[in-house]
């Protein structure tokens, strides 16, 4: 493959020849556009309507590079219909990849002999426009783990397509064109690539070939894009040709009063079997033509509503719960499976409802809880709050505020009084010396308990020894 540089950086030139000859054989960068080139690489510092002229009236593809990201730089690539534009400095490997496209596609179009190959479709294409969407299939792969989509896209452009393809990542999906209008051949080779792709990456992947087709590839792409919905009920692994676009039946998103009474009284009961069986049944029973994906979001969110109201209602700490119900909240709104937001809803609620004070007579047993704590390890000089808020898996501020709140007295005050208490008893009952007595009562220094001892007592722990 002969590749023109039209370009006056020299030294630009010269490396963009190393890496190509470094990664890829049977490709011949030249400087300037003498003769026929199978493919050019511009410079657009040096843009003129000359340069223009020539590249709308070639039919080799293009591959734009620049040094400012100027809306007027983007502008000219994309109405010359550029396969790509690389701003300096640019990743090496995405020069490479672009050329290996170009190459695969030119010699899949060169051993088909295909004559009526479809003109060339860009970004703006699928948003605005009227071009059409001949020759070509349309596909969406769409993984559960964005962070594994660069991974996906130079899967994609490596992948030996039986057909020349042309690859755009969109904000939630990859969309990948099909140089052919057979959707079933489509549908093969996207199962054959889902296979590979499962062998080598752990990112689940869904494919939804759009076998509905549409006039123009703006139409075309939004009913692409729609197929991405069934994966919210479908989850992923799925690789399917779609004959039809999704046909969304309409929903109350919203409670209904008697459903609204229904939560209020589990919530109350702590009824958590029956809500995880409400939600299952509600949410994850559904059969094509499916609800609006967007309507049960909504509808999910009508019952975290009623979860926080209970909240308010039994005065959970906001200082613990605020948080797990963000993430929860989150997990409603931008989750991409149904079932995993009811998981998320369940434990969540089963978490909130074993809290101590989600229970009658939680003060209680709560403050019974904590100075049983106490008596077992008051003898422990390194024990202390924040070892008990451990424990209880508790804030320290939240342990402190809440046994106050049940016992009417400091934590602090409690451990402090049990120890002297011990101290006491070491002092009538045995003639240990007062650094072993201090450190058997959980004192890491004996002028420490000296000096607590008198002020809580009025007088040394010597004192109070002589006069038993």
């Amino acid at each position: 493959m002969k590749v023109a540089v039209l370009s006056h950086n020299t030294m630009e030139m010269e490396g963009l020849k190393w890496i190509a000859a470094s990664h890829m054989n049977g490709v011949e960068l030249v400087p300037g556009c003498e003769g026929p080139a199978d493919c050019y690489v511009v410079d657009m510092d040096i843009w003129s309507e000359e340069l223009e002229r020539m590249l709308s009236g070639s039919p080799a593809p293009w591959i734009g590079i620049a040094s400012d990201r100027t809306f007027q730089t983007a502008y000219r690539a994309l109405q010359g219909h550029a396969e790509n534009l690389l701003f300096r400095p640019f990743d090496p490997m995405a020069f490479v990849r672009q050329l290996q496209q170009i190459r695969f596609r030119l010699r899949n179009e060169a051993s088909r002999g295909l004559k009526n190959v479809p003109a060339p479709i860009t970004y703006p294409d699928l948003f605005s426009g009227s071009k059409p969407a001949d020759g070509v299939t349309m596909a969406a792969f769409a993984l559960g783990e964005t962070e594994a989509v660069p991974a996906l896209l130079d899967a994609l452009l490596r992948y030996p397509f039986g057909r020349g393809t042309e690859v755009f990542a969109l904000s939630d999906f990859v969309l990948l064109l099909y140089f052919s209008e057979d959707a079933e051949l489509c549908l093969t080779e996207c199962r054959a690539f889902a296979s590979a792709w499962k062998e080598r990456a752990d990112a689940p992947l869904s494919v939804f070939v759009n076998g509905c087709r549409r006039e123009t590839v703006k139409a075309y792409y939004q009913g692409t894009r729609e197929l991405i919905g069934l994966i919210f009920y479908e989850s992923f692994d799925l690789v399917s040709l779609e004959g039809r676009p999704p046909e969304w039946q309409t929903l109350d998103p919203f409670l209904s009063p008697i459903e609204q009474r229904v939560w209020i009284e589990m919530l109350q009961r702590r009824e958590t079997a029956a809500m995880k069986q409400w939600l299952e049944e509600e949410f994850l029973t559904f059969s094509r033509p499916y609800p609006d994906p967007g309507m049960i979001r909504v509808r999910l969110t009508s019952v975290l509503a009623q979860v926080r109201r209970y909240m308010k209602t039994a005065d959970l700490d906001p200082a613990e719960w605020d948080a797990p119900y963000r993430h929860v909240f989150s997990k409603v709104l931008r989750e991409p499976v149904v079932y995993r937001i009811v998981q998320a809803l369940s434990l969540f609620i089963a978490d909130l409802l074993e809290a101590p004070e989600a229970h009658p007579e939680s003060g209680k047993r709560f403050a019974e809880k904590v100075l049983q704590r106490i008596e077992a390890n008051y003898w422990d000089t390194g024990w202390n709050l924040a070892a008990c808020a451990e424990e209880l898996q508790l804030n320290k501020s939240t342990l402190s505020r809440r046994f106050r709140e049940r016992a009417g007295r400091k934590f602090q005050d409690v451990l402090l009084e049990t120890r002297i208490r011990e101290a006491k008893r070491l002092l009538r009952e045995s003639r240990l010396p007062l650094e072993e007595v201090a450190r058997l009562s959980g004192f890491s220094r004996a002028s420490y308990f000296s000096s607590v001892f008198k002020k809580t007592e009025g007088r040394s722990p010597s004192d109070f020894r002589k006069e038993l």
